[in-house]
């Protein structure tokens, strides 16, 4: 057997690059919280406007998340189970919310609304709309760029499933849907979990489609990334500043969990 010869000198040369990006980052982020004044953080904290869009930014985020499980589960099963007829366009289908920049989908939910069948399902059940410049276009934004998110990583969680078991239990007298709920769930719980915090972290920052559909109007549709966008115009600059800088701890810690969760496998 041929022992592995290690050299310090490579191994330096390829931590180099590592370490010079990763001083890159962190200076930028320093360089961010450096600036925050007690006047900045009493303003972002006072401002009944800009606590609403916190709130709204995490309400919406967690209620897209949820929403984005509940199609992602039976989806990514059923993809990782199944072959079926249109499986692989249906597949590539779920990518391209992944693959197109977040701002075109936001234009294609904005153009699907001024079709006949989308102005009904817009106003014609509510005159002020259900969606078009109100808090659910929100959900509805963040839902259909996060959904493809949750998808790929729970199907990796099934992929990596021993289907034997699921086969070993309906030999042993249980049903398809007790599989599924006593023996499938319980063991991709984890890339479930790892499902919904990276998609909750994706949606989160979401910008371009947000500003399509729902606008930015003050206490009503603003939420975070909306916020920076608006103190910057307006010059506030600091008070953007301690926006973004939550927004950074918040990714971070949530980037945190993911990794915690056994994010590293499941994302593949």
């Amino acid at each position: 057997m041929i022992a592995r010869r290690f050299s310090r000198g490579f191994d330096m040369l390829m931590t180099a690059p590592l370490v010079v990006y990763a001083i890159m980052v962190a200076a930028l982020f320093l360089a961010m919280f450096t600036q925050i004044t007690r006047e900045s953080l009493r303003i972002a904290f006072t401002d009944p406007a800009l606590r609403h869009s916190i709130w709204l930014s995490l309400s919406t985020s967690t209620a897209s998340t949820l929403l984005s499980l509940l199609v992602a589960v039976p989806s990514g099963y059923i993809l990782s189970r199944r072959v079926f007829r249109g499986h692989a366009l249906v597949d590539s289908l779920i990518d391209l919310p992944i693959v197109l920049p977040p701002l075109v989908m936001g234009l294609a939910i904005l153009i699907f609304f001024n079709t006949t069948v989308g102005r009904w399902l817009d106003r014609g059940l509510v005159d002020h709309g259900l969606f078009v410049y109100q808090p659910l276009g929100i959900v509805l934004a963040q839902f259909i760029v996060g959904c493809a998110f949750c998808i790929r990583v729970v199907k990796a969680g099934f992929d990596a499933f021993d289907w034997r078991y699921e086969e070993t239990a309906m030999t042993l007298g249980a049903n398809q849907v007790q599989c599924f709920f006593l023996v499938v769930i319980p063991n991709v719980g984890s890339s479930l979990v790892a499902g919904g915090v990276i998609t909750w972290a994706r949606i989160f920052g979401l910008f371009g489609p947000i500003l399509l559909v729902a606008g930015t109007m003050r206490g009503k549709t603003e939420i975070m990334p909306t916020t920076i966008f608006l103190e910057t115009s307006i010059g506030r600059l600091e008070v953007a500043l301690v926006i973004a800088e939550m927004m950074v701890l918040i990714s971070l810690a949530t980037l945190i969990l993911f990794k915690r969760l056994g994010g590293k496998g499941v994302a593949g």
